[in-house]
This record gives C-alpha cells, structure tokens and sequence, in this order.
C-alpha cells in the first residue's frame, strides 16, 4: 500500500509541476517555435481540495464480543478461533447444577398449583355430596331425636342402668363394711370397689334424670346449629368452587408460571449462544476457569460481509462526504491493486481522538479478495465533486 501511496503522491506532484509549466510558458509565449494554443490542464489546484483520503479497517458488518450476564465456572468451550459456527450454535457453557435444580422445583410446583386449580373448577365428586348428604341427615335425625324427647325403651334402659348402679353400690358398701374397721381399710379392694360403684350410680342417676326431664333449650338450638352447619356444606359442595375461589387458584398457577419462565431465563444465561452466524475471531476462556458477568469471553463476526471503517475524517472533511459517493480504495496487504467502494454511512456522532475531532465513516468495498482479512488496514480516496 506505501507503493500505491507513493505512486499517488508522484502523480499528484507532477500534475502541479505540470500546471506550473503550462502557466510560465503561457507567460513566456509557449514553446519556441509553436503555435500559441490554449492548453487543456488534466488536473487544477482546486481538484485537491475537493479530494479527501483517509486510512481505515477492514470489518465484519456485524461483529460482536460476546459475554455472559451471570458469573460462573466454565465447564465446556465448544469453539475454537477460526471455527464457523451458525445462529443459535453454543459457544460456552458454564457449570448450572443449582439453575437446573431451581427450574426442576418451579416446574413442580406449577403441576401442584394447575392439580389444584383443575380441581376447583372440576366440583365436588359424587363421593364427597354422599358424605355430606350423610351428615345433614344424621344432623336431622338428631334434632328429631332431641326434640321428640325420650322413647319408652330409652326411659326403661336408663332405669334399669339406674336400679343395676344402685345394687352394685350396696353389694360394695357390704363388703366395705366387713373391713372398715382395719387400719389399712383405704387401701384395700373393698374400698376401691365402694369409690367405683359410687361414682357409677352418680352417672346412671344423672342420666336417668336428664332422660325423663327431656331435652333442654341450649341442646335443642345446639342440634338445630348442626343441621343448619350441616345443609350449608351440602348446598357448597352441590354449587362447587366459587368465582373468587377459581381466581386465586389461577392467579397462584400465573404466579407459579412466572417463576418457571424466570428459573428458564436464569438457566440460560449459563450457556452463551452464537447471536448470528458467522466465525470466531478470538476464545478467551477455557474449561475450569471462572468468569465474571459482563467479561468478553468470545469475540464473533461475520466475515462474509467485510467493509472498511475510517474514523479519520475530520469535522472538516466530513462535510465534503455524503453517503452514495463512489470511493477508490487500496489495501496494505494488496499494493498493486485498487478497489471501488462506495460510501454507506457517516456516524451521526463525533468521536474524539488525540488532536482533534473525528467521524467514522463506512465504505462498502465491491470485489474483495477473498485473502484480505478482519483488521487489514485500508486507504480511501474521495473525490467530493464526482
């Protein structure tokens, strides 16, 4: 490329030496023995001040460096430099044992939370209405019982409960007295045996007594509670889940989903996956090692599509650009050879460097050479009034 500068240089020089000639000898009276013609200069002064030239890079139209939003060990690097790799290819994957359990324990509670809200909206089985079927009725026939009072039989069974306690007591009272009289009387089976019977005739005459004098107002309205209790579990089970019911279970089963979609975000962010086909220019990470979220650990681009970038033109320059413009453009790595690109964007925004204010302009480049690589240096030349 210093050939082909120079070259241009050369030329360049000439041009003006030869205007300077054609001017002197325009003032002189041209060659001696010639006719005076007027000549037609190849080149002016003014055609240099409408050319601009800048140095730029080869680059991938699209190129990325690429890193992981969460830290970790690296368990597999599946590429190397060089390798060309596809969209959605993995690159690197990091060590995820806990990301893969927590994903495993979202996804079960999900099956818990969809089970239960199926079963809201599903109702009551036959089963469970005969369960409460049955306890309504048993509810009802206690109140019946309770309010009707007494039957003949149940009056006689607790009579002769009463008559059996009151015999018991006085066969125990019998042998109590043929002992009492002993110094250890309290501790013997006799007095053991009066305490139990005594106690018993207490319980049947109290039975006997509530039995005759029938039920009483609290028990009533304590039996009359239970049927009451007893339809309105029927009638809940018969109506099945209630509208708000079924909203808190689909609310928790969203919920639970939520986090399962978020245990797979997690989980993924442990493998690093190609964003666009394309080659990979540099692996900085191998198996064991720990990397930190947001380092650069693959660097990707697309070396189909190379174009040149140049940050070189100036504020002042740049103004002479405009995107369309037809560029010749020469290559270091290609000296004899010149190439025609066109210009295909001028950045919006300034970047400053060291000695003044800069814009990055992009050049298409028609015809590569398949031997011209990612990071070669390049030279362009615009002529801003073609």
């Amino acid at each position: 490329m210093e050939v082909a500068m120079n070259r241009r240089t050369v030329v360049a020089g000439l041009a003006i030496l030869g205007v300077v000639a054609l001017v002197y000898m325009e003032m002189n009276g041209g060659f001696p023995g010639a006719s005076r013609v007027t000549p037609t200069p190849v080149i002016t002064a003014s055609d240099f001040d409408n050319l601009v030239v800048a140095s730029g890079t080869l680059l991938p139209s699209r190129r990325a460096n690429l890193a992981f939003r969460i830290p970790g060990m690296a368990t597999q690097v599946m590429v190397t430099a060089g390798d060309v790799v596809k969209e959605g290819d993995l690159l690197v994957r990091l060590e995820a044992g806990e990301l893969e359990a927590a994903l495993a324990g979202a996804k079960a509670s999900l099956a818990v939370a969809q089970a239960s809200l199926a079963e809201l909206k599903a109702g009551a089985s036959r089963e469970e209405i005969a369960v409460s079927q049955a306890s309504l009725e048993a509810a009802k026939a206690q109140l019946s019982r309770v309010n009707a009072g007494p039957t003949a039989e149940d009056t006689a069974i607790a009579r002769a409960n009463l008559v059996r306690a009151e015999a018991n007591l006085r066969g125990a009272q019998s042998a109590y007295d043929g002992v009492k009289g002993m110094a250890n009387a309290g501790m013997l089976p006799e007095s053991h045996a009066m305490n139990q019977a005594t106690m018993d005739l207490d319980i049947a005459r109290s039975q006997y007594d509530r039995l005759v004098k029938g039920a009483t107002a609290e028990e009533i309205r304590v039996a009359e509670a239970s049927v009451l209790v007893a339809q309105a579990g029927l009638d809940r089970v018969k109506a099945g889940a209630r509208t708000e019911a079924v909203a808190v279970g689909q609310a928790r089963v969203d919920q639970v989903q939520a986090a399962v979609r978020q245990a797979q975000a997690a989980l993924a962010s442990a493998s690093l996956t190609a964003p666009f086909a394309g080659a990979v220019a540099a692996v900085n990470i191998n198996p064991g090692e720990t990397v930190g979220a947001g380092v650069a650990v693959i660097t990707l681009g697309d070396l189909a599509n190379l174009r040149l970038e140049t940050d070189d033109l100036s504020e002042t320059s740049v103004g002479k650009v405009k995107v369309g413009q037809i560029v010749a453009v020469a290559f270091e790595a290609l000296p004899a050879r010149d190439f025609k690109g066109k210009v295909t964007r001028i950045a919006p925004i300034a970047t400053q460097k060291q000695g003044g204010t800069n814009y990055t302009v992009t050049v298409d480049v028609e015809g590569l050479d398949p031997s011209l690589l990612w990071g070669m240096t390049g030279h362009i030349e615009i002529n801003t009034k073609q």
